[in-house]
């Protein structure tokens, strides 16, 4: 992954991002480029000086605190790093400035710590709510030859709903692989709407409908609604 693939999360006193762990496993954690921290708290010392320092300072290792994406410099026109540093090491990085800059920005990132950890708990959530949401389509859905597609279909008619995309086109742009959870790169508001859109599709399909039925019904719901009487 390049750094301008990298998913922002939030745009604030500095931005955070999102991207696989920094230790190398696929899950996900928020990120700050360090040299946005180091504009922010207006060190005098040059970003490469600053950042090297701290890093031996304090003892922070490369791939389970930070990691450097190395580009080339669009100011300079030759290759420059960009270290990308975990929430914990952003924190400490705001609290040993030692002055308001610093520590407006460390608690900028403790809320934001906690902002995240919700996120998980949202996504953890929803994935449970996509087992039952598969569990009722195999209980619903005929059995035939064409049914693990049939479990796309209704998937991807969901995401499309909420994104715009199907869960295909979800990871090629984000970079991701097949086996890759779509849901991961879903906002805490889109992960309620798919949620909502698969327990719609859970009562029309207990009601008897098929794909096309409750395509069309979620593609035009108001040509499905009884009309008011006067």
């Amino acid at each position: 992954m390049k750094f301008d693939e990298m998913k922002v999360l939030e745009k604030s006193i500095v931005p955070i991002y999102e991207k696989n762990c920094i230790d190398g496993s696929n899950f996900h954690e928020p990120v700050i480029d360090a040299r946005d921290i180091w504009e922010f708290v207006e060190s005098k010392s040059q970003f490469s000086d600053w950042i090297k320092y701290r890093i031996e300072q304090y003892g922070f290792h490369e791939n389970a605190d930070y990691c450097i994406f190395s580009e080339i410099s669009e100011k300079r026109g030759r290759p420059a790093n960009r270290y990308i540093v975990t929430l914990d090491m952003a924190k400490e990085l705001g609290m040993v400035e030692a002055n308001e800059k610093g520590r407006m920005i460390r608690r900028y990132f403790i809320e934001a710590e906690k902002r995240y950890r919700e996120l998980k708990i949202i996504r953890a959530r929803s994935k449970a709510e996509r087992r039952l949401f598969t569990d009722i389509l195999k209980e619903v859905l005929p059995e035939s030859p064409h049914k693990n597609w049939r479990y796309k279909q209704f998937t991807d008619l969901v995401y499309k709903h909420v994104t715009g995309y199907n869960a295909k086109q979800l990871r090629e742009m984000y970079g991701k692989p097949k086996d890759f959870n779509v849901r991961e790169l879903l906002s805490p508001q889109q992960l309620h709407e798919v949620s909502r859109y698969e327990s719609i599709i859970q009562g029309l399909l207990q009601l008897g409908q098929d794909y096309q039925g409750v395509k069309a019904i979620l593609d035009n719901p108001a040509a499905f609604l009884p009309e008011k009487t006067a």
